[in-house]
């Protein structure tokens, strides 16, 4: 089982560093099905209003683990800064996802129970299984103030709402990529399911999420963000490998498999400058090809 758990580590590793690549092109989002527009009583964006004592407390005691892991004192602040709104904000337009709500920082159950069952792009039988598991564990352990310890930042296939606590764009764009990547699906119930499956389910689903992000900032040749993305993304996504290997064996790499994402992140960001230009080479030729 230990050598299990070490394929499956590795394994993880290198399909992350396949999958990531900034010298493809970036590719905007057509959803798959068509997306009604909000309303003026239900906006697509909203924000939690500031409970000092409740932010603090989620902030300073039950954010600590997800702190650790990412070493990164924004992780599930409860405060996200005008500017990390606008970063996802302004994905959400750029890729046309007209029907996922954004919630920032905010405990919103009735409104999210009833957008359960207004998601019709999922079987119901599916939705309101899976989805009212997803929705007991918001409503009576809701991320506003476990988030770190219990869930975090995350999309919710089920509900179609990303639901944000961190005040750091590469984490926020990630679950913009989650939301991209269902809107496109044909099969959005299949897809559910897989992410479902245990030890492996989530792989496929966070790489391709990370992999949009880190596309989507060297696309807008975001520096700054690209060494951010590859610092804090690459242990998360580590992190889901642990995962995946704690679900067949209780094991202490189940915990130390962020240290691996840490190292291979930091040491992927030196490439970011040679990866950027190769990348503009591409983008030219293609371009001479296609205006001869």
């Amino acid at each position: 089982m230990k050598r299990f758990g070490f394929i499956l580590l590795l394994g993880g590793l290198v399909f992350f560093s396949n999958c990531y690549s900034l010298e493809k092109p970036y590719n905007y989002g057509n959803p798959y099905h068509p997306s009604p527009e909000f309303t003026e009583d239900d906006p697509q964006f909203e924000e939690g209003e500031p409970i000092w004592i409740l932010d603090q407390t989620g902030n300073w005691v039950f954010s600590l683990p997800s702190k650790l892991v990412l070493w990164n004192r924004k992780a599930d602040n409860h405060y996200i800064s005008k500017e990390t709104k606008e970063y996802l904000i302004r994905y959400i337009k750029e890729n046309n996802l007209r029907d996922v709500k954004v919630r920032f920082n905010q405990y919103a159950p009735l409104s999210e129970w009833r957008r359960l069952s207004k998601n019709k792009n999922i079987n119901p039988v599916i939705r309101y299984f899976f989805g009212s598991i997803s929705l007991l564990a918001y409503t009576f352990l809701p991320g506003r103030l476990f988030a770190g310890t219990i869930g975090g930042d995350h999309y919710n296939s089920f509900t179609n709402t990303i639901n944000v606590y961190s005040d750091l764009p590469p984490v926020v764009i990630h679950e913009g990529g989650h939301a991209k990547d269902f809107s496109q699906r044909e099969k959005r119930t299949l897809y559910a399911v897989v992410y479902a499956i245990p030890v492996v389910g989530a792989l496929y689903h966070e790489a391709k999420a990370s992999d949009d992000a880190l596309n989507y900032f060297a696309e807008k040749e975001d520096l700054t963000q690209l060494d951010s993305s590859y610092e804090l993304l690459t242990p998360a996504y580590s992190t889901y490998v642990g995962g995946a290997i704690g679900d067949v064996v209780v094991n202490p790499l189940t915990a130390v498999a962020v240290i691996p994402g840490h190292i291979y992140g930091r040491y992927k960001k030196r490439d970011i400058p040679l990866e950027l230009e190769k990348r503009k080479q591409k983008i030219k030729i293609k371009e001479s090809k296609s205006n001869p």
